[in-house]
């Protein structure tokens, strides 16, 4: 098998609370291939976004591997990670929240070049050519340079989002929701851009959102999370033509269609309390809300190859 460019081993992560240790991500194991995309879903709260951070090691990981290019990255130092950052950056799901107000858009594209090694630097005309380069790359008119994020709609601002990931040449970028704030028609045009930049630039992404019919347009493989665990994990194609985990299911149940065909399927209610994340019981998470589920489950949560590629903690949503 080749290697991953990005790849994750046994990665936990624990915060601290009044009440105990919040299980945030419990044990979550992946690989991203080089030009790939891996769709992480879930509810909020499931984890996904502290998963995300985590890898990036925005968050300090409590255990496990952040594997890039073979090498585990959470055992660097500052000075090492700095080299990482510049090929793994990160969209965030709020493009006002997460652009500083006071700076113009040419200032906060170009503001990651100021980090740049002395040897690296560029002149201020060079500087100037990047950020229009990357501009224009990422759809965004060069009139804009000198307006700020207030002026522009949510969908320009997500490009500026974008473009300033972009423009430290980046090989891997974790997406974090970043087209939930956006009307649909301008969801479409952010998910061609990726895709086209992914086509140009051999880019991998790590694709967190919600919304099913995102992930499966974008996604080569797909995470099913369900507060912090792994519940599924397939190519995309695979989890949406024979899921077999009952959460999986269920999300694949909601999923709105104007298929006249299947208007009478059956729905699938999710029931039952939500359990703490806080000190967990040991098994399956979902288990408390299963109708399916038996003393092992609640006792043991374990992913099985269920077909080649096709990992799930249970089978029992199979009919």
């Amino acid at each position: 098998m080749a290697q991953a460019l990005v790849e994750a081993v046994d990665l936990c992560k624990y915060f601290k609370t009044p009440k105990g240790l919040l299980h945030a991500v419990e044990n979550v194991n992946f690989r991203i291939q080089e030009g790939k995309t891996l769709g992480v879903v879930g509810e909020s709260g499931c984890g996904k976004s502290t998963l995300g951070r985590t890898v990036l090691r925005l968050h300090k990981a409590t255990s496990g591997k952040v594997l890039y290019e073979g090498k585990d990255i959470l055992s660097f130092s500052r000075s090492e990670m700095h080299n990482v950052h510049r090929n793994m950056q990160m969209i965030f799901q709020d493009p006002y929240s997460s652009l500083d107000p006071r700076m113009s858009i040419r200032a906060l594209i170009g503001e990651p070049l100021s980090g740049l090694p002395r040897s690296e630097r560029l002149s201020a005309a060079e500087e100037k050519e990047k950020v229009d380069a990357i501009m224009q790359m990422c759809g965004l008119p060069l009139h804009y340079a000198n307006m700020y994020p207030h002026e522009l709609d949510g969908g320009m601002r997500q490009r500026v989002g974008l473009a300033r990931a972009m423009v430290l040449g980046p090989r891997f970028i974790v997406c974090d929701e970043p087209v939930s704030a956006l009307d649909v028609s301008i969801q479409a045009q952010i998910l061609n851009l990726l895709m086209d930049l992914q086509d140009e630039h051999k880019l991998s992404y790590m694709f967190i959102t919600h919304d099913l019919a995102v992930v499966r347009h974008i996604s080569d493989d797909i995470m099913v999370m369900y507060m912090g665990q792994v519940v599924e994990y397939a190519p995309s194609h695979m989890l949406f033509s024979s899921p077999m985990h009952p959460y999986t299911v269920a999300l694949l149940n909601s999923i709105p269609t104007i298929d006249l065909s299947r208007r009478g399927r059956e729905r699938i209610t999710i029931h039952g309390e939500i359990s703490s994340p806080v000190n967990p019981a040991p098994g399956c998470r979902f288990a408390p809300r299963c109708p399916y589920a038996t003393e092992e489950c609640r006792n043991e949560h374990k992913l099985v190859e269920v077909e080649k590629g096709h990992f799930a903690a249970c089978t029992k949503g199979v009919k």
